[in-house]
């Protein structure tokens, strides 16, 4: 069992050899003859969803051992695992309002984001940004998703930006690049019954995704889902708090850089019996390089 926020150290580490919790992950079927067992889910897949459509494939669920990424963090690459983690606290995560708690969100990161990338400008859909199992609040924008998916596929991400852009009221112009950030810091107290798990962009192969129709409010995209490989590697970071976040791409124009940082969240229960449920705030921020 891992220990919380294990020390970082500078010196590369054996990734065979990191603590790792096991639990089950759901994907896309991959084949009739896939030899999991099957898993039927609601929510996003729901046609009756005013909010949220998405018509999966048949879904399988497959046991994956999760490794802790905190002893790598200095190793992670947003544009080789697609993932790292940020050590910065934002002021807002007591809100209780889920609006006022968007708006600070907003105005605190949009800032943080262009600097960290040096970017010429960054545009964020306030609707973008999710609160979910938020029990505790007003409202909630749905439980942790526990399938395996990549929310922007590469046509979609150039297209969606520019749906943002005119919802957003800002004027479209030309750009030489577009990364899609996207942000994940936890609500609730650790330990997390339902923590993020992310996979290494490194270990994904173009073979193992499927591209599913999304409706998001009254915008039309396309996501991807994963399908199962064994050679496919995740992570998570236990123990999230309020002092730090998940930063990951969502999407880069630059080929080369474009990390498929697949995600899902996980039943984290059996190493934490008594976790407490979770709440988490995310983010996606349209990243532009003039």
């Amino acid at each position: 069992m891992e220990t919380p926020k294990q020390a970082l150290s500078t010196a590369n580490v054996n990734r065979d050899h990191l603590d790792h919790v096991q639990s089950q992950i759901v994907f896309a079927r991959r084949t009739s003859d896939e030899r999991a067992p099957e898993v039927v889910l609601s929510g996003l897949d729901m046609a009756a969803n005013p909010v949220r459509h998405c018509v999966l494939p048949p879904m399988v669920r497959h046991n994956v051992t999760i490794r802790n990424a905190r002893p790598i963090t200095h190793e992670l690459s947003l544009d080789r695992e697609g993932f790292t983690l940020i050590q910065r606290k934002v002021s807002c995560v007591s809100e209780r309002d889920p609006n006022v708690l968007q708006d600070r969100y907003l105005k605190e990161m949009v800032p943080f984001i262009q600097s960290y990338f040096n970017a010429s400008w960054v545009v964020a859909r306030r609707k973008s940004i999710l609160v979910r199992g938020a029990s505790g609040r007003s409202r909630s924008d749905g439980e942790p998703i526990v399938w395996a998916h990549l929310d922007f596929t590469p046509v979609a991400g150039p297209m969606l930006a520019a749906l943002v852009d005119q919802s957003e009221g800002v004027p479209t112009r030309p750009y030489s690049r577009l990364i899609i950030a996207q942000t994940w810091h936890a609500l609730s107290p650790p330990p997390q019954d339902f923590p993020l798990a992310f996979c290494d962009g490194a270990s994904v192969r173009d073979t193992d995704s499927v591209v599913v129709n999304y409706r998001f409010f009254d915008t039309t995209t396309k996501l991807s889902v994963m399908h199962f490989n064994p050679a496919q590697r995740w992570y998570y970071f236990p123990d999230m708090a309020a002092d730090e976040f998940i930063l990951f791409k969502g999407y880069d124009s630059e080929v080369s850089c474009n990390a498929k940082a697949a995600h899902a969240a996980f039943d984290n229960r059996r190493a934490y019996p008594n976790a407490k449920p979770r709440e988490s705030i995310e983010g996606r921020f349209f990243v532009y390089y003039a």
